[in-house]
């Protein structure tokens, strides 16, 4: 009788890092059954990890005197290779070659320097050409990558240079070899091991098909709604159930696999619980720079001291991970309130730090600060800056210190996925440090951080299975595996065979073996999936979506004859019942008589009581970032300051006429630059020096255009400007500024500058007044003026629009019992100064109680109350704070509860349900 092997003896391979996982704790459960509280453990690996040791060895045994690769290192030589050659397209070009280069080793292809040259086409001799020169930078450096180590493994193993376990058990191959694999077997037995697992050839006779349950649906998300119902029903009746759902197109439906699945396992009618252990889990994962963690370290290392645009000041304060987050979190995001109210797009990190600690937040502005000055060093002698070059492994050591004096990382308490995703961010850079070994030459900072960020798009994470009872796979994945029920999805004809794809870097008949090449071959393989992918499991079901009537899609034709059967129909949790509080509707009575924002009070209380109570007395205001360059905002308070530059010294109508063209272009000219520079002093970063330019010349055009409508009016004078004002509606005191005074033969008019939109018909006082600005400062005034008039200079409007008592010389002015339209019923002056005082102490009254100036019903008061509650409401919804007393239903008609599943999972909220 043979003696066993011992597990020391004894190597286990299999396909892929998951399976040996799996295999792992599946030995570790039968000894834990078995009474053992320990045990020798086999080793257990997956064939590319073995091959990876097997590298490692031939170099300290002396087998090979080339130095091994990674495949991070491999990429590099391929992009110098490349990166040589302008090539139009594809703009990653190494990802083909390195693609085709593993094609050739694997089924062990004809090399390149041998392909006959009638079979090449342009694509293959420059793939021939980089091959040359990667083997020949290779050779000069000394180093050997993978692929043509594994190449030469077959004759180390059959040479006795290796170290190699007594026996190999395969576990889990499901498909055919490839060829190398079969000739590191075939050596491996040469070489007195065993090798156990190894299936006889597959015949030419194709597997019988497998006998499947299918199930058809409309929409491929109907589908993966119905396998993740079905998953949600077993493990509700027992949780330890092992159950797989294989999506053959995971990749690219990553998302939306991951929004269906949480709908069904966490429904938003269970969105206010505390967040729990998923019961699924997806084996592929998001590239390694989306998640937060990381997202945010390559955030901070591409921070430019001297500009930041507000967008990344902003997730800059907002990240979790850097130091004080949970003490300064209100007076960080206070910093970017301020931030965006008052600076332009782009702010220097001085400007950051300084509205950090005017705000209060010390520690980040310490921090910052700290920053700063180590990114100044970069311009000095150090060794490793922002002007010289350097090896990459000098520019890690720099960007760790960058990061820690920043405070990266001691921030908030990591969650065990956010540890994961920090020790792969630290093998990460154990690879980019590891660059020096293939670069030719050091790289400047730019370049460095660029191939690290390529990197970090390029490495795909996803966190380990902590053991969820379902597991959502690829084909690949799911293969060798063993579920206690099992469904496969996109059973169609379209993926199952698919279309055969040849590598464009590989003339045609050289790869005719390849089974993805040809559609014999893929045919093979396929009927292979399916019939491994049936032995995964004793129960076995299947799907697949017919789609749009434009699209038709059909069953797989590998499939015998399916008797499709009517999808189980959904089912959805019953909604609770959440408590209605009826609160009272108006808010405390206002204690103060005096408040800021002038008539702006009066205006927001007429368009939306709501909006006059957040802003005026709970202090709210909204947020909008501001953009490259002056807004409309901005372009006004310009053309404001330039009008009233230009007026200064120049006292009336005659001495507007009285100015050359040369004097009145100077003067326009002075004051543009005047008002622009007042603008640009504060902030250096807020217009480029053709932007100023620009503003410039569009300022002076402006005012060009507007001053020949001021020479067109009658005569006046200019009494006043930026003339302050008090003003008192039913006790409420406001204080404004008039923008213009000038005195006419018919009496004082007050002009008010517009950019915008802007009409008198906002003056009507029924059923409110829109725009009360200047009803009010007319109401203020003794003695009352007898015109209003706005101004409004805008590039495809210039033109005055207002009302007057009498005749007041400017046109656009219209008198008031002449005036047309909605003012045909307004004649006398006086009564109009009547309505206006009765509608503004109405509005001040209904401002200080809290409450709408008219019956709530009324539509055109209260529908802009209503939408802005539920604006602000649905906002609350999407930052994951969520209203407790508000209706389900109207959260639900909202979308507000799914707000977050759209996100990938490292940049969701911390505890937030998935």
């Amino acid at each position: 009788m043979a003696k066993p092997q011992s597990p020391e003896a004894t190597t286990i391979l299999t396909p892929t890092a998951r399976l040996a996982r799996s295999e792992k704790r599946r030995l570790a459960e039968t000894q834990v059954a078995e009474g053992a509280q320990a045990w020798r453990a086999p080793q257990v690996v997956s064939f590319s990890a073995w091959l990876g040791r097997l590298r490692d060895q031939a170099l300290m045994a002396g087998a090979i005197d080339r130095v091994p690769i990674s495949v991070s290192q491999a990429r590099m030589l391929w992009q110098q290779v490349i990166d040589t050659d302008v090539f139009v397209g594809e703009p990653r070009v190494h990802a083909l070659a390195e693609k085709a280069w593993r094609t050739i080793h694997e089924y062990r292809l004809q090399h390149p320097r041998d392909w006959a040259k009638p079979l090449l086409s342009e694509d293959c001799r420059q793939f021939r050409d980089w091959v040359a020169r990667f083997e020949q930078l290779c050779d000069e450096r000394g180093v050997i990558d993978e692929w043509r180590f594994a190449a030469e493994l077959p004759t180390l193993i059959a040479g006795h240079r290796l170290a190699l376990p007594e026996r190999i058990e395969l576990n889990g191959f499901e498909l055919p070899p490839t060829p190398l694999q079969t000739a590191i077997f075939e050596a491996l037995e040469s070489a007195g091991v065993q090798v156990g697992g190894l299936d006889q050839p597959p015949s030419d006779a194709p597997p019988d098909p497998p006998a499947l349950t299918l199930h058809e649906y409309t929409e491929p998300d109907d589908e993966l709604r119905a396998a993740a119902t079905w998953a949600r029903a077993h493990v509700e009746i027992d949780p330890d159930r092992a159950l797989a759902i294989v999506v053959p197109d995971l990749a690219g439906r990553l998302a939306r696999v991951e929004r269906i699945f949480r709908q069904v396992f966490d429904p938003p009618g269970f969105a206010l619980a505390e967040a729990g252990t998923e019961a699924w889990h997806v084996s592929l994962g998001l590239p390694l720079a989306q998640w937060s963690l990381v997202a945010d370290a390559l955030l901070l290392l591409r921070l430019n001291p001297t500009r930041i645009d507000q967008p990344t000041a902003g997730r800059v304060l907002g990240s979790p991970y850097l130091v004080g987050t949970a003490a300064e979190a209100e007076r960080r995001a206070n910093t970017v309130a301020n931030l965006m109210h008052w600076s332009p797009f782009e702010i220097t990190g001085f400007e950051l730090m300084a509205a950090c600690k005017k705000a209060g937040a010390t520690q980040i502005g310490d921090r910052l600060e700290a920053w700063r000055r180590l990114r100044a060093d970069h311009y000095g002698n150090n060794r490793c800056n922002d002007r010289n070059a350097a090896w990459p492994s000098a520019w890690i050591e720099r960007f760790q210190k960058e990061l820690e004096t920043l405070g990266f990382g001691r921030g908030r308490a990591l969650d065990s996925r956010e540890f994961q995703v920090l020790a792969r961010w630290h093998e990460l850079l154990e690879e980019f440090g590891a660059l020096d070994a293939v670069l030719g030459a050091p790289v400047k900072r730019g370049v460095a951080l660029s191939l690290l960020v390529e990197r970090a798009d390029n490495t795909a994470f996803r966190e380990r299975d902590p053991g969820c009872p379902v597991e959502i796979l690829g084909v690949e994945e799911a293969l060798g595996s063993r579920f206690d029920a099992l469904w496969i999805t996109t059973l169609d004809a379209d993926t199952w065979p698919g279309a055969a794809r040849r590598d464009p870097l590989i003339p045609g008949p050289v790869q005719a073996e390849v089974p993805a090449a040809s559609g014999d071959g893929k045919l093979r393989r396929a009927r292979l999936e399916l019939t491994g992918l049936a032995r995964a499991a004793d129960a076995v079901l299947g799907s697949f979506s017919t789609g749009s009537d434009d699209q038709q899609r059909r069953c797989s034709q590998l499939l015998p004859e399916p008797e499709t059967t009517d999808p189980p129909a959904p089912t959805f949790p019953v909604p609770i019942e959440l408590e209605r509080i009826n609160d009272d509707i108006h808010a405390p009575l206002l204690s103060a008589t005096e408040i800021r924002g002038g008539t702006g009070v009066l205006s927001d209380q007429s368009a939306c009581p709501f909006r006059a109570f957040a802003h005026r007395r709970l202090g709210a205001r909204e947020l909008a970032p501001p953009r490259p360059g002056l807004d409309a905002a901005a372009r006004g308070s310009l053309i404001h300051a330039a009008l009233e530059i230009f007026w200064d010294g120049l006292r009336n109508h005659a001495a507007l006429i009285a100015l050359s063209p040369e004097d009145l272009e100077q003067r326009i000219s002075t004051a543009a630059e005047h008002a622009l520079g007042h603008f640009t002093e504060a902030h250096r970063l807020l217009l480029s020096p053709a932007g100023r330019r620009l503003e410039l010349k569009c300022t002076r055009r402006t005012l060009a255009r507007w001053l020949e409508l001021e020479r067109a009016r009658g005569e006046f004078r200019v009494r006043a400007r930026e003339q302050k004002i008090l003003m008192e509606f039913a006790g409420l005191k406001l204080e404004g500024k008039i923008d213009r005074i000038d005195e006419t033969p018919a009496g004082t008019v007050l002009i008010d500058y517009k950019t915008g939109r802007a009409g008198r018909n906002g003056w009507r006082p029924e059923p409110r007044i829109v725009d009360p600005q200047l009803p009010a400062y007319a109401l203020a005034m003794d003695p009352r003026p007898a015109a209003l008039a706005f101004a409004r200079i805008r590039p495809d409007e210039l033109k005055f629009e207002g009302l007057c008592e009498t005749d007041a010389g400017i046109p656009g002015v219209a008198e008031l019992a002449a005036a047309k339209g909605a003012w045909k019923e307004s004649e006398d002056w006086n009564a109009l100064l009547g309505e206006w005082q009765k509608k503004l102490n109405a509005l001040a009254i209904s401002f200080q109680e809290g409450r709408a100036e008219v019956d709530p019903r009324d539509d055109q008061v209260c529908r802009h109350c209503h939408l802005h509650a539920l604006c602000r409401i649905q906002e609350r919804e999407r930052s994951a704070i969520r209203p407790v007393g508000m209706a389900r239903e109207q959260a639900l008609a909202m979308g507000g509860s799914n707000a977050l599943e759209d996100m990938p999972p490292g940049q969701r909220p911390r505890g937030e349900s998935q």
